[in-house]
């Protein structure tokens, strides 16, 4: 599972989802801490209670059948069990005989008089009396917790002590028991909050992605196929936003072809008539400088308005194979290189390496592959050297590259050549839209194009890298 970057849904929702149930572990923990210490501090206490009513009795007639013994008497181990050994068929001794056993290894008790002196202790108990007060209850002595209780005719005290030492183990136990499942659930949580998570928001990035592959060549409406409310709304909005960007690129589009088509005819009428002029006016005559000027005019106004009719459209959607599957692309190259020749573009200065020529096809449209080489090779010609021809070579089946030399381009004038209507410096006789058109195309077929300047492996010069999209 991977988390994403820190700005991401599912980074914050992942961080906050942990932090809050860590921290609702703890508390929880904490709690259950606090309880378990005070009921194990009342179950302690009711220990020692229990221990003195019960063996309190006992104790008593011990003595009164060792009198003459002198001194402290000091009860063998193990414990209560040699306190009255008849005592053992007693169906209530027999069932806490094993708690006496327990008790055995840390419960001590001493019999004591009014004076305060020691008349019997337990072999664990110390010699000297409990730093207790005489006084029924319990009281906190030095290291022990003691229970006293009034006994015999009222002038005998029973004090039943436990180690604070082991009833602190025994609370720190319990605390390590609560706590430490916490170092295996908190990252067991962290790893379910994160899939939880990715999962939940798999519909949001699928939304993601579909609106990334929009674009102004892609403004289909994203599939409906979650029934989210959130998602679905944000998805209908997107749609009807898309369905109005598609609404104006379409009329600009509309717009933009018709006028070029509408400006062809008037256009190649106004060159006819121009042309006709030309013709009539006799060498030398002084309108005729201003005619020639008015025919280069009207050619440029014509490559204008193909090129707006090409960019309209390279900026449609589509462009690719209409089988959606590859198609032989030689043929198509081939008869642009010769149409561009016989055009007499410079057609002499073109080097075409057609040795990889029938290895040529991916999943474009013939015409829109056309398009592209036409105006590749057309800017080589504009903007590249005189002394060099243009090279036109075929790579690995899919790469066409298109070089020519001349002084390089800049690397910030390089980043800007496929933007409307951006001329290189070189030269200025070209529409600025050759390589705008290129790039269109590409992106609506998946196609990449990278251009170099200075040419790879030299010095100077520009190259076209057309990376044609294979299915």
């Amino acid at each position: 599972m991977k988390i994403r970057a820190q700005n991401s849904l599912q980074f914050i929702l992942t961080k906050r989802l942990t932090l809050i149930v860590a921290v609702f572990w703890v508390i929880g923990a904490l709690f259950a801490a606090y309880t378990a210490r005070h009921e194990m501090e009342e179950g302690a206490d009711t220990a020692l209670v229990e221990t003195s009513r019960r063996t309190s009795t006992l104790i008593i007639d011990y003595l009164e059948n060792h009198q003459g013994a002198g001194g402290i008497v000091v009860l063998p181990e193990p414990g209560f069990d040699a306190v009255h050994d008849d005592d053992r068929n007693d169906s209530d001794h027999d069932d806490h005989d094993g708690d006496f056993d327990d008790f055995d290894d840390f419960m001590q008790y001493q019999l004591r008089d009014a004076k305060g002196d020691v008349l019997l202790r337990s072999q664990n108990a110390p010699e000297t009396p409990f730093d207790t007060p005489l006084e029924p209850g319990f009281s906190d002595g030095d290291e022990v917790r003691v229970y006293t209780s009034v006994t015999g005719n009222g002038d005998l005290f029973m004090q039943v002590a436990e180690p604070t030492e082991h009833r602190n183990e025994a609370i720190i136990e319990t605390m390590v028991s609560q706590f430490t499942p916490l170092i295996f659930l908190i990252p067991v949580t962290i790893l379910a909050v994160v899939y939880s998570v990715t999962h939940a928001l798999a519909p949001v990035r699928h939304v993601r992605n579909e609106i990334e592959t929009r674009g102004e060549g892609n403004l289909t409406p994203i599939a409906q196929d979650d029934p989210i409310e959130e998602i679905s709304t944000i998805v209908t909005a997107v749609n009807r936003l898309m369905a109005k960007l598609e609404a104006a690129l379409s009329v600009e589009r509309s717009f933009t072809a018709n006028s070029a088509h509408e400006l062809r005819t008037p256009i190649a009428v106004a060159l006819a008539q121009t042309q006709r002029l030309l013709a009539e006016l006799p060498e030398g005559h002084a309108a005729r400088k201003r005619a020639v000027q008015t025919e280069e005019a009207l050619k440029r106004l014509s490559r204008l308005s193909e090129k707006l009719l090409q960019l309209a459209r390279a900026e449609s959607s589509g462009g690719f194979s209409p089988t959606g599957h590859n198609q032989d692309l030689g043929p198509t190259l081939n008869l642009v290189i010769e149409d561009i020749r016989r055009a007499g573009m410079e057609g002499a200065h073109i080097r075409f390496d057609a040795e990889n020529l029938a290895s040529l096809s991916a999943n474009i449209d013939l015409d829109a592959f056309a398009i592209c080489m036409r105006n590749l090779i057309e800017n080589a010609l504009k903007y590249g050297g005189d002394e060099e021809p243009v090279d036109i070579r075929v790579i690995d089946g899919h790469i066409v590259q298109v070089a020519n030399g001349g002084a390089p381009v800049s690397p910030d004038e390089l980043d800007q050549l496929t933007t409307r209507f951006k001329r290189s410096s070189n030269k200025a006789d070209g529409s600025g839209l050759g390589l705008a058109i290129v790039e269109a195309i590409a992106r609506n077929t998946k196609s990449e194009l990278k251009l170099h300047s200075p040419r790879p492996d030299h010095a100077d010069g520009f190259m076209a890298e057309l990376r044609l999209h294979q299915s």
